[in-house]
């Protein structure tokens, strides 16, 4: 009898032991499983971050910002509930919620220099990317992702005519015709798509083809002038 119950006993201990073996591999299981969750979360965070990080200085519209601003809080959000707890956020909720209404109105600027038209260039097509691919947290409307795609690639046409007519001026007056013709070529093919819708753009592209007559009269010019001397 004796025998009998102390078996009882082990068997029962022993499954209590895989019981909470059980439990405890679950609910290690669920801690890693979430740390991970709010780790991709704040990986998230900070590459938002950094593309606002990125934007003074260029010519980035104000709701563009606004609306990473909104999704860097969507997100925190997001972590709070999934782990109310963690370290530090409620405050950085709220220094989220002031940036939002601190965005500047976006900088006049549209006449970058070179490595600035770069950077704005590669940053503005980054923003486009998560707006087309619905990358953002925060609810984007079509008709607001559509409208601010649009208002980025315009933009980046603006920023691009005033580079390049300044250098293709440049170069004209430098007598440096072929490298003057290669940024006509590339405003004509930029701006052309444009010109049909846009105003702004038309007046552009009028004034683009006058600066490639230049250059095609001087290119003109030197080939005659090259001409005469062989002959």
């Amino acid at each position: 009898m004796e025998q009998t119950t102390l078996f009882f006993v082990v068997g029962g201990l022993l499954v209590l032991t895989l019981v909470l073996a059980s439990i405890i591999q679950r609910y290690n299981d669920y801690i890693e499983e979430r740390n991970q969750k709010v780790q991709r979360i704040l990986n998230r965070v900070t590459e938002i971050e950094a593309l606002i990080g990125r934007m003074p200085g260029l010519p980035v519209p104000a709701e563009a910002e606004t609306l990473l601003r909104r999704d860097v809080h969507a997100r925190l959000k997001a972590l709070q509930r999934m782990h109310p707890k963690y370290q530090g956020i409620n405050q950085m909720i709220q220094v989220a919620e002031q940036a939002i209404g601190q965005v500047k109105p976006e900088t006049e600027e549209r006449l970058l220099d070179t490595p600035r038209l770069e950077q704005f260039s590669r940053l503005s097509k980054e923003i486009s990317w998560l707006l087309k691919e619905n990358r953002l947290l925060t609810p984007v409307s079509d008709t607001v992702r559509e409208q601010l795609t649009t208002k980025l690639e315009f933009r980046r046409v603006e920023t691009t005519y005033h580079h390049h007519i300044r250098q293709a001026e440049r170069l004209i007056k430098a007598e440096q015709l072929h490298q003057a013709q290669w940024y006509c070529s590339q405003m004509k093919t930029l701006i052309k798509p444009w010109s049909h819708t846009n105003n702004q753009a038309a007046v552009w592209y009028q004034e683009v083809l006058r600066v490639c007559k230049k250059v095609s009269s001087g290119l003109k010019g030197e080939t005659q002038s090259k001409g005469s001397s062989s002959s």
